[in-house]
C-alpha cells in the first residue's frame, strides 16, 4: 500500500463526447503525465473527476484501469454516492481491487438532513467496511449543501476511529482547515484548496488534493517543493493562485481539460452533461494567463 500524503491529483475522467462512455484507453498515458509532473497520489473519482456523474460499472471499471496502471502513485477512490447502498458497494470494490483509501463526500440529495443522519450514514458504512479500511471524510458543502461538522468527526472517531484515516477540506476556508488539523492532530488533513497549499503545508496539513495539479501538476508541485526545501513558497503560492482565479468553480473539469491540450501530449477529452466545454474566449484568456505565469 502506497503512504498517502504530500501533493495528489484530483485526476480527470476523460469521455468520449458529452455523452458518450468514458475513454478507458486514454487513461494510462494520463497517469504517467501526472507522475512525471510530481504528484505522490491520485483521486480518482472524486468532483473534479465527475465522479457523480457515472454509474457504478464505470466508476468500478475506472478505478480498476487507474489501478493497474498507477506505478508508484498512491490511490485514493471516490465513492460517495446519494443512496447508502451504492456507497457501501462503490467503496468495498475499491479496497478489495487495491485503493489506499476511498474518500466519501456525506450524501449530497437530501439537503439539510440533521448531523445524527449525517452520522448514522458514515457509521453504517464503515459497519459495512473491512475493519482495516482507510476511511477519508470529504468536506465540500458549496457542493454537497451538507457539511461534515466536527460533532460528526468527533463521534466517528468514537465508534469507528481505527477506519477514519483523515479529512478532506475543499471548503476554500483556511480558518476551517486550520481548526481541523489542529483539532485532529493523529488524522491526515488535506487542504482541496489549490490556494491553500502553503499555508496549509505550514499549519501541519499531511498535504493536498487539488484540481490544478490534474493539468498543471508542475506548478503544484513548485509550491510543495518551495515549502520543503526553503525556497520562495510566496511567489511559488501566487502564481498557482491567479491561475485558480481564472477558473469558475462551476468550470474547473472544463477548464482542465482544455489546458492539457497544452501542458501535455494527450488527445483531446470531453466533459459530461450537464458540464459544457469553455468557449473559445475563455480558452484563450486561460491559456495566456498560464504562459504569463509560466514566464515570469
Amino acid at each position: 500500500m502506497a503512504e498517502i500524503k504530500g501533493l495528489i491529483s484530483a485526476m480527470l475522467t476523460p469521455f468520449t463526447s458529452d455523452v458518450g462512455p468514458v475513454d478507458y484507453e486514454w487513461l494510462p498515458a494520463y497517469l504517467r503525465f501526472l507522475a512525471a509532473g510530481g504528484l505522490h497520489g491520485v483521486l480518482a473519482l472524486g468532483t473534479t473527476g465527475e465522479g457523480p456523474s457515472m454509474s457504478l460499472a464505470e466508476r468500478e471499471r475506472v478505478l480498476e484501469l487507474v489501478l493497474s496502471s498507477r506505478g508508484e502513485l498512491a490511490v485514493i477512490a471516490g465513492t460517495g454516492c446519494a443512496a447508502l447502498t451504492e456507497t457501501i458497494a462503490l467503496s468495498n470494490f475499491a479496497l478489495s481491487a487495491g485503493a489506499d483509501a476511498v474518500l466519501v463526500m456525506p450524501p449530497f440529495y437530501i439537503k439539510g438532513p440533521s448531523e445524527t443522519g449525517i452520522l448514522s450514514y458514515y457509521r453504517a458504512l464503515c459497519d459495512a467496511l473491512p475493519a482495516d479500511a482507510k476511511v477519508l471524510l470529504y468536506h465540500i458543502p458549496q457542493v454537497t449543501g451538507v457539511p461534515v461538522t466536527p460533532m460528526i468527526i468527533d463521534a466517528l472517531l468514537e465508534s469507528h476511529g481505527a477506519q477514519i484515516f483523515g479529512l478532506k477540506d475543499s471548503s476554500g476556508s483556511w480558518d476551517n482547515a486550520k481548526l481541523l488539523i489542529d483539532r485532529y492532530p493523529h488524522l491526515r488533513v488535506f487542504t482541496g484548496s489549490d490556494k491553500l497549499i502553503a499555508p496549509a503545508l505550514a499549519g501541519g496539513a499531511a498535504g493536498a488534493i487539488t484540481a490544478l495539479s490534474s493539468a498543471f501538476p508542475q506548478m503544484a508541485r513548485a509550491v510543495y517543493d518551495a515549502h520543503q526545501r526553503g525556497g520562495d513558497v510566496a511567489a511559488a503560492q501566487a502564481r498557482l493562485t491567479a491561475l485558480r482565479e481564472q477558473i469558475d468553480p462551476v468550470n474547473t473539469p472544463p477548464a482542465l481539460k482544455a489546458a492539457l491540450a497544452w501542458t501535455s501530449d494527450l488527445p483531446e477529452t470531453q466533459v459530461r452533461l450537464p458540464l459544457m466545454p469553455l468557449s473559445n474566449n475563455e480558452a484563450t484568456r486561460l491559456r495566456a494567463t498560464y504562459e504569463r505565469l509560466i514566464g515570469a
